[in-house]
């Protein structure tokens, strides 16, 4: 199927409610609010933070307060009660970072190299194995998981990862190296993994239902859904890349023309800039020197916004979304054309909601690493 759906069920118990409430709020918890926030008996709570004090996941504040009479004991979440890895493969390099539960990340190794070959998972092991030497015992004794990003569809029904259409990896090869580091091991989408970032260290937080969209080497979607109060979610990764924008545009690899992909993909945009001037070989460059002071350059990038606001107004057409964050390196970048982004797509006003549908990730490239090592902590512990 064109979309794969991650569904998260709140595990149904109260420990879970308590867990989900307490990482949400983070600190100044007493018992007496948690009870009545949830509708959960005093003793039932009493136990429950009992038990996450015994296991470092919670910690006692200082009493504070004025007057007579007992002063309640308020809580806070621990620092670094949990650890994980995040892996995010990209088409010319890899990351991977070592995370706690807040989404700090505490170790990062950038390795620069084409890793979107058959040997991927393979390459990934030896990264991980090396990785995971640098890495005291103390943390590696509170590690939970490992999480992966790749820039394509994991498809679980047919067991297989695409990344193109050509590049396909048996989904098996994951579970091995589950086996072998004793670890829990999620891959899915850059998208999917940008959604959970933003939901839990981001700017998703406000929202209950959301788009990421993620401008990469290649643009990625996913749409987010809060289903109730208690935190169940779901999202949903679409292959926005390959959208059609110019049925006789540009070639694709996939075969058709004017794929969005090849006209608003951070590689597009690059791809262009470099053809004028090839000093120009990072996003960076693009906002120095003043290149966009001068008309030539200003006016490839006017092209590129454009081509970029088409595929979102189709987004908008298709989803009427009530948020869509735009992530990765570009966000970075906003204030050089959020504005002439914004004109070109509501400038006929057509449709229900206004400009501020639209937000710019604070996250922005960290967004899909940081998805990647939350992936692991959110699927265990919530």
């Amino acid at each position: 199927s064109e979309d794969i759906m991650y569904q998260k069920k709140i595990k149904e118990n109260n420990e879970k409610k308590v867990f989900h409430y307490i990482y949400q709020k983070r600190e100044n918890l007493s018992i007496a609010d948690i009870s009545n926030d949830l509708n959960i008996s005093f003793p039932t709570i009493k136990t429950i933070i009992n038990k996450f004090l015994k296991d470092n996941i919670i910690k006692e504040d200082l009493k504070v307060g004025t007057g007579a009479g007992r002063k309640a004991q308020n809580y806070s979440l621990e620092n670094n009660f949990v650890y994980s890895i995040g892996i995010s493969v990209h088409l010319k390099e890899l990351k991977i970072v070592l995370g706690n539960e807040r989404g700090d990340i505490i170790k990062e190794t950038i390795i620069k190299e084409n890793f979107l070959k058959n040997n991927l998972i393979e390459k990934i092991d030896e990264i991980l194995e090396e990785f995971l030497l640098e890495i005291n015992e103390q943390v590696e004794k509170k590690l939970i998981g490992i999480g992966i990003s790749v820039p394509g569809i994991v498809d679980k029904e047919n067991n297989i990862i695409e990344i193109t259409s050509s590049l396909r990896i048996p989904l098996n090869k994951i579970q091995n190296l589950s086996q072998k580091y004793n670890k829990k091991i999620l891959i899915d989408n850059e998208a999917n993994l940008c959604a959970i970032s933003e939901k839990f260290l981001g700017l998703g937080k406000e929202f209950p239902n959301f788009i990421v969209l993620n401008i990469g080497d290649i643009l990625n979607m996913s749409t987010f859904t809060e289903e109730d109060d208690y935190g169940n979610f779901s999202f949903k990764a679409s292959r926005i890349n390959h959208m059609n924008i110019n049925f006789q545009g540009i070639l694709c690899e996939c075969g058709n023309r004017g794929c969005w992909g090849k006209y608003a993909s951070e590689i597009a945009l690059l791809e262009k800039f470099n053809n004028l001037d090839n000093n120009i070989t990072k996003i960076k460059d693009i906002f120095k020197n003043d290149y966009l002071i001068n008309e030539n350059y200003s006016n490839l990038f006017n092209e590129y916004i454009e081509y970029l606001a088409i595929g979102i107004k189709n987004i908008i057409f298709l989803y009427n979304p009530e948020k869509i964050i735009i992530s990765g390196k570009l966000s970075k970048y906003k204030e050089n054309f959020k504005s002439e982004l914004l004109e070109k797509i509501y400038s006929n006003n057509i449709f229900f909601r206004g400009k501020n549908t639209i937000e710019f990730s604070n996250l922005q490239e960290k967004g899909i690493c940081l998805g990647a090592a939350m992936l692991p902590i959110i699927d265990e512990l919530f």
